[in-house]
Parts: C-alpha cells; structure tokens; sequence
C-alpha cells in the first residue's frame, strides 16, 4: 500500500520513495541540493510522445533513479518509461537505476509506516495516519 506525505517539505509518493531518500542521505547525498526529486523530465513512447518524470536526478554521478515495487517494475507502461530513460540516458551521458524493495531489503533500508511516524521530519498524508491508528488499535486489543 503506497502511503505518501512530505519530508523536509518535498512529497514523496510512497514509503518506498522515502526509503530511498533516507538511505541515499546516509550516504551523504543531500535532498534538494546533491538528489533532486523530480527533476528530470524524459520523452518516452513509440506513437505518442509522452513525458516521463523520474524519481530522483543525482547530478555529480549523472544518474537518474526510479524507485519502484518489483512488482510494478516491468509493467507494460514502466518499460517503455525505462526504454525512454536508458536513450535520453546514453544520449546524455547519464545512468538510469531501478531501485526496488528487494534492493532495500538486502540493506536493511525499508521504512515500516509506524517507522516513517517516528521521523521528526515527515508529515504523512491523512490515509497514511488512518491506516496508523487503525493498526495502533488493533494492537491494543490484541494486549
């Protein structure tokens, strides 16, 4: 379930995003100055043109990242979005990334939405704090 909010004012569309946010953070990548979100906008599409917004632009390694669920990751519409990306990318000298949950997992990254609750700087969306509760009661009752 894809749970959105804001962190340090920029939204994210998913705790996945937000997973990847904060890891490239520990990394030492900063978000709005060194990781752009959305920045980068990629013609994609054989019969009609389209535009494609991806993820997160890292300008000093010239990488475009698309964070996806693996599940979604080679979808019809996402891999013509990929083809698109890896064009513009050779065209341009860039690299495109697909980073999934499973890439996360092997690093211990992913953040539980009771996680993303606890950071001081993420305001999560009102479906975001419903689902909160509902599990903050259910686990009182199980008590």
């Amino acid at each position: 379930m894809a749970y959105s909010g804001t962190y340090k004012g920029v939204r994210f569309r998913s705790l996945l995003e937000l997973s990847v946010i904060r890891h490239l953070e520990d990394e030492g990548l900063i978000l709005g100055t060194t990781m752009l979100y959305e920045a980068t906008r990629v013609p994609y599409g054989k019969r009609k043109v389209r535009t494609y917004i991806v993820d997160l632009t890292i300008p000093q390694t010239r990488t475009l990242v698309e964070i996806k669920p693996s599940s979604r990751a080679d979808n019809r519409n996402n891999r013509a979005k990929r083809e698109g990306a890896e064009v513009w990318c050779k065209a341009n000298g860039w690299t495109y990334v697909i980073i999934t949950e499973e890439e996360l997992l092997q690093c211990g990254k992913v953040i539980l939405l009771e996680d993303a609750a606890k950071i001081p700087e993420v305001q999560l969306n009102e479906r975001a704090l419903r689902a909160l509760r509902r599990k903050e009661r259910r686990q009182r009752k199980k008590r």
